[in-house]
């Protein structure tokens, strides 16, 4: 039997396809903005394999603000990627693929919506 993979101390369903993540950033003046656009984000991907995180609500690893994350595999990139595109309003968001060398993902591998957040590199052992 397949065991929950534990992403930022969230559970992710067993065998859930971790193939794309999403890091969608927001201070502390745009956390309501988040908490709906995170509410939206699962009303959007009900019933398709989407998993929306909860809200962290401080730095965590390479991430230096707030963020909450999208998983979603490969075969719903596009519609998760567009949907994110137009509906993310003033929010930066990271997309990457999740290869398993989290310091290409996080930088060449890397797609920003908005403006890009200065992540801490340093974390990642090379």
């Amino acid at each position: 039997m397949e065991r929950p993979y534990k992403v930022n101390s969230q559970l992710l369903p067993a065998g859930f396809p971790r193939e794309f993540d999403a890091h969608i950033y927001f201070s502390a003046e745009q956390r309501q903005q988040a908490e709906t656009f995170r509410k939206a984000a699962i009303e959007q991907f009900a019933g398709l394999k989407v998993f929306v995180g909860e809200m962290i609500p401080e730095a965590i690893g390479p991430h230096p603000v707030p963020m909450f994350e999208i998983n979603f595999p490969k075969e719903l990139f596009s519609e998760v990627v567009l949907w994110l595109m137009h509906s993310r309003g003033d929010l930066s968001v990271l997309v990457h693929e999740l290869t398993g060398d989290d310091h290409y993902d996080h930088t060449q591998a890397a797609l920003w919506l908005g403006e890009a957040v200065e992540l801490k590199y340093s974390v990642f052992k090379k």
